[in-house]
């Protein structure tokens, strides 16, 4: 349920629009080529936790595997990307309670950072807890539309081909459009890896991550190509607005009681649950940074063994914080440029996922090399795109300076041998 509510956020109840509305109905394949992409590097997930049991998280893996550099990069790039989406959750979240709460905007904020941040405070098992209860909601309400779609397709005349087609065909973009709606599908289906993290404080943490890993994209790929589907099917594309939730359109428009309500008390929730996952798995991945000498020392403490690292936590709420403030004092400044980069980073901490997998000696090679491509396509199609280009070469300059700094930090040592795969 972590590794799922980790995914099935706000990317996809509001993202997806933005993907149908780029691509049109041909936007079905971005969302398989994400999904087969997802797969691919959980696969490579599982494979790490199989041969290198007790190593400890994805980011530690890859420290092991290509040496302190890759893991200083790595360890940072994901800190980063977590900070920047928490500030996003933080706004949204404040934007969608300050109608109903009687405090100022910036008030509001504080507040549901705070409350966050205490359910991450107390224990594992209270985060655990509030995850797991958002991530069923979340889970329950795309299986429920699924359930309303397919009633509507069975129940009623409604023009299927006239929606999928009527406006210039499924392709009114042309075919390579849908590359151009793929880093938009990809960045909403990131997330997954946080079971991995999460695993680490249960009971069996490799078993665990080889259990989860083997089934969590292939439920993704359903949920997210069924319900892109039915609302291709449903409503025709182009009354889909980016920014607005295409699942809310369809059930206004065929006259669900408390659609509205409902829907925005679920993109509320998932805005919730990505905020406190957010706040878990950032403050693990800089707490063991700080163990590994990467980050200050002071950030790995914990009074026990099982309590969860305060001092951590603070530090990414504090992070966070600075995220939501520079959203309103330096909107196309410091905001715009954290936005912009955190596309290449996700790429990147993915591309070195991959890499690690493919240090091992080990057969099914071919899984790694196929991922590194469509990884490559991803890249490819950011490039060639003029609205995502410069958030790629932006990445890329953010990705330059921190790669230096752990040169600095860490020197150029070499990494472990290759491990001998192990049945």
């Amino acid at each position: 349920m972590i590794s799922l509510g980790g995914t099935m956020g706000a990317g996809l109840f509001i993202g997806s629009a933005g993907a149908i509305a780029t691509a049109g109905p041909i936007v079905i394949l971005s969302y398989i080529f994400g999904g087969i992409l997802v797969l691919l590097v959980n696969l490579m997930l599982r494979d790490m936790a199989m041969q290198m049991p007790g190593t400890g998280s994805f980011i530690f893996q890859i420290r092991h595997s290509l040496g302190p550099l890759a893991g200083f990069v790595a360890g940072w790039i994901y800190w980063v990307v977590w900070v920047t989406t928490l500030g996003i959750e933080v706004i949204g979240s404040a934007s969608l309670l300050h109608p109903y709460i009687p405090l100022p905007y910036a008030v509001t904020e504080l507040l549901v950072l705070a409350v966050m941040t205490g359910v991450n405070l107390m224990s594992v098992r209270s985060y655990g807890e509030f995850e797991c209860w958002f991530a069923m909601i979340k889970v329950v309400a795309i299986v429920l539309f699924i359930i309303i779609g397919a009633l509507l397709l069975t129940g009623r005349t409604i023009p299927v081909a006239a929606n999928l087609t009527g406006y210039n065909g499924l392709m009114p973009h042309g075919f390579m459009a849908f590359l151009a709606a793929v880093p938009t599908v990809v960045f909403s289906m990131t997330g997954t890896e946080i079971a991995t993290i999460a695993a680490l404080e249960s009971d069996d943490p490799d078993g665990n991550i080889i259990r989860i890993m083997r089934t969590v994209a292939i439920r993704l790929l359903v949920f997210y190509v069924a319900s892109v589907g039915l609302v291709l099917c449903l409503v025709p594309w182009i009354t889909v607005v980016p920014g607005q939730s295409p699942f809310l359109l369809v059930l206004q428009n065929y006259g669900i009681p408390g659609a509205a309500t409902i829907m925005g008390a679920v993109i509320l929730i998932a805005m919730l649950s990505t905020l406190n996952s957010g706040i878990y798995s950032a403050s693990r991945v800089l707490s063991g940074m700080a163990l590994g000498g990467d980050a200050p020392a002071l950030l790995g403490y914990k009074k026990t063994e099982t309590h969860p690292p305060h001092r951590a936590i603070l530090a990414c709420a504090a992070a966070t914080l600075v995220v939501s403030v520079s959203a309103v004092l330096t909107p196309g400044i410091v905001f715009s440029f954290l936005i912009a980069m955190t596309g290449a980073f996700i790429i990147c901490y993915n591309i070195l996922i991959v890499c690690a997998r493919l240090k091992m000696a080990c057969p099914d090679a071919w899984k790694g090399w196929l991922a590194l491509i469509l990884l490559s396509g991803v890249l490819l199609s950011m490039l060639l795109q003029p609205s995502t280009r410069h958030e790629l070469l932006t990445g890329f300059a953010a990705l330059a300076f921190i790669t230096l700094s752990g040169w600095f930090k860490t020197g150029w040592k070499r990494p472990s041998r290759p491990l001998k795969w192990q049945r």
